[in-house]
């Protein structure tokens, strides 16, 4: 991605798998000097080992248009990170769709800038969908009394509180779907547990007509070093070792299988595969593909 770009700029991406229509959003541009926030084996920042690392990173949401049903996996920012974010609305009405329209959305993870544009002004922004969450991520975020568990850090207990703050409004309606780490979220959908990033962060694989499709999350941020070395973390990985372990699986298995994945956090639209490169991978923008 250019540096400085205006997300308001970047219209809906539209590609299809099987018969079924996906579109990629970017909800906002997070200004992130990633050179001092990758990690390598270490909690200190070592910004001179990561030269050329990007300082800002796409956040991609996604609408899976199939069956009649319109599915978001993940909301982007919303209010939450400041004038720059919160484009997802209007990007679905550039595709003719209302936020009221969404019937389900799917989380891969409930940090913020995936779960901030559930909400405006404290009311749900989508007034009839269903939320679907991880069974791992909700416990581990809303479950009573999480903030004053041992160790929790400031960091998290904000995390929680802005769980709460986008979460609880749909629960109060009745509209939290808690589906099995493993295992079928919707027709069509399943959930693998890619735990490190979050304790419950997953990848939400979509298959239509043979074709495979892994919306990976925050599996990863940009796109160059850590395909390159997969063990590089960055510091929002709230457990180090375990995100590396999930990265390198979750790449092994795109690259052998050859599936399409869509990531949160690679330059817009983030939607491509996997690559082997020699002992490591690279990244493949569907936008160059043929």
């Amino acid at each position: 991605m250019n540096e400085n770009v205006n997300p308001s700029a970047l219209g809906p991406f539209r590609f299809s798998l099987g018969s079924v229509e996906i579109f990629a959003f970017c909800d906002g541009i997070l200004a992130a000097p990633l050179a001092n926030l990758y990690r390598r084996g270490s909690d200190q920042p070592t910004p001179e080992a990561f030269a050329g690392a990007p300082t800002q990173l796409s956040v991609n949401a996604f609408l899976v248009k199939v069956g009649g049903k319109l599915v978001l996996i993940d909301t982007g920012s919303g209010q939450l990170f400041g004038p720059d974010h919160g484009k997802l609305s209007s990007g679905l009405a550039q595709l003719g769709h209302f936020a009221d329209e969404i019937d389900d959305i799917i989380l891969t993870h409930i940090h913020a800038d995936h779960s901030g544009g559930l909400i405006s002004e404290g009311a749900p922004v989508f007034k009839k969908a269903t939320l679907h969450i991880g069974k791992t991520e909700a416990d581990f975020w809303l479950s009573p009394g999480a903030a004053d568990a041992a160790n929790v850090t400031e960091r998290v207990k904000g995390q929680i509180a802005r769980a709460h703050a986008c979460i609880d409004p749909y629960d109060q309606q009745g509209r939290v779907h808690i589906f099995a780490d493993d295992g079928a979220v919707l027709p069509g959908f399943s959930a693998i547990l890619r735990a490190g990033h979050t304790p419950g962060h997953l990848t939400i694989r979509f298959e239509s007509d043979g074709q495979v499709i892994a919306f990976v999350g925050d599996i990863v941020h940009g796109d160059k070093l850590q395909f390159a070395d997969p063990s590089i973390t960055i510091d929002f990985d709230y457990d180090q070792k375990n995100a590396a372990i999930s990265r390198a699986v979750a790449f092994k298995q795109a690259a052998d299988e050859g599936y399409l994945i869509a990531a949160a956090h690679i330059p817009f639209p983030g939607v491509g595969y996997v690559r082997r490169d020699g002992d490591h991978y690279r990244f493949e923008p569907l936008l160059h593909h043929s």
